[in-house]
């Protein structure tokens, strides 16, 4: 297999979406009381299907021309979809008394995609590294430092995009400080 093809793989393997649903699953088994189905399918379906399903539409529809909006000015509508499906998430977790790390973590991923969001108007930020690192931070602070060798997985992500071409060095870094950072803040006030 080639660089480039690797690249692709990692990228699609390692996606935010992806990423979001199996980064509930730990959660779900240490926090979920006996309502781990219930859980697993809100947190799945608006943490990664939905925003999936969504992506896939817009792709569809032409109002993206990639799967990963790789245009910058593409970005605005499938940030403000995901958002979306986030909030839905989030309530949908208060409807159904789930623990409070789960809806913390599902309210984190509104907060980063917002601030995410407004970085983009300006600049491109690696959401893929930001979907590494923020899920990741979230584990450590959540399940403790025995989580910490998957900051490990920022690595293949990072050579992918920059392989890929779709982003510099500036913006994958940006992307996984500012959502680790922003993700341990939260956790902590949530």
């Amino acid at each position: 297999m080639d660089r480039h093809k690797l690249a692709s793989l990692v990228s699609a393997i390692l996606n935010a979406p992806l990423i979001t649903l199996i980064t509930f699953i730990p959660l779900i088994l240490r926090y979920g009381d006996g309502d781990a189905l219930k859980l697993f399918a809100v947190t799945g379906f608006f943490g990664c299907f939905l925003p999936l399903g969504m992506v896939v539409a817009m792709l569809k529809k032409g109002v993206i021309t990639d799967f990963y909006a790789t245009n910058r000015m593409e970005r605005f509508i499938p940030f403000l979809a995901t958002i979306t499906s986030y909030v839905m998430g989030t309530v949908a977790l208060i409807i159904v008394q789930a623990p409070a790390p789960l809806t913390a973590l599902m309210a984190c991923y509104i907060v980063n995609g917002l601030v995410l969001l407004v970085i983009t108007l300006r600049w491109k930020i690696s959401i893929h590294a930001s979907g590494i690192a923020s899920p990741v931070t979230a584990l450590v602070y959540l399940l403790g430092t025995r989580m910490l060798p998957l900051f490990m997985l920022f690595l293949p992500v990072a050579w992918a995009r920059l392989e890929l071409k779709a982003h510099d060095k500036k913006q994958i870094t940006a992307g996984a400080l500012l959502s680790s950072a922003l993700t341990w803040l939260q956790m902590a006030v949530y």
